[in-house]
């Protein structure tokens, strides 16, 4: 059976999940929860303008979302949100090991040309960026097996 280059996607995001896991690193999938770290930005926002007296980086350090955002400040969440908006489109994750990290994944490792100038810009903003590629074969073999019964 041919794979389709969303079903090798699916394989390669797999993988890169499974690794990020194993390593013990947080990591956020940003083509499912990248409007997860909008909300949370801007429920932060809406928490802060109703009860001012706390700082907003308490808000953002404090948070229950802050496993999803990863931010310990308000100015980086507010830096990470404006990023997303503008560039989140050409990376697959979020990930924080040691330090925060935006993920390609890529079945060949091949960047073009939008995706070369969200990785400088993300470089200027001192994220680290990596790509990950995994090696998926166009086809695969499977087997239906018949299995006795019914009418």
């Amino acid at each position: 059976m041919e794979l389709e280059k969303q079903d090798m996607e699916k394989i390669v995001a797999i993988v890169a999940a499974r690794y990020f896991t194993e390593q013990g690193w947080k990591w956020v999938d940003l083509r499912d929860d990248v409007s997860v770290i909008h909300k949370a930005y801007e429920d932060l926002k809406e928490q802060y303008d109703a009860y001012p007296y706390m700082s907003r980086d308490w808000y953002v350090s404090n948070s229950a979302t802050k496993n999803i955002h990863m931010c310990e400040k308000w100015d980086e969440l507010a830096e990470l949100v404006k990023f997303l908006d503008d560039y989140g489109q050409h990376f697959d994750f979020l990930v924080r090991d040691a330090k925060k990290s935006f993920c390609i994944a890529s079945t060949d490792g091949q960047l073009g040309p939008e995706e070369k100038n969200a990785i400088a810009v993300a470089r200027r903003l001192r994220y680290n960026v990596f790509v990950f590629r995994v090696d998926v074969p166009e086809s695969i073999g499977f087997e239906v097996l018949q299995v006795g019964g019914g009418l």
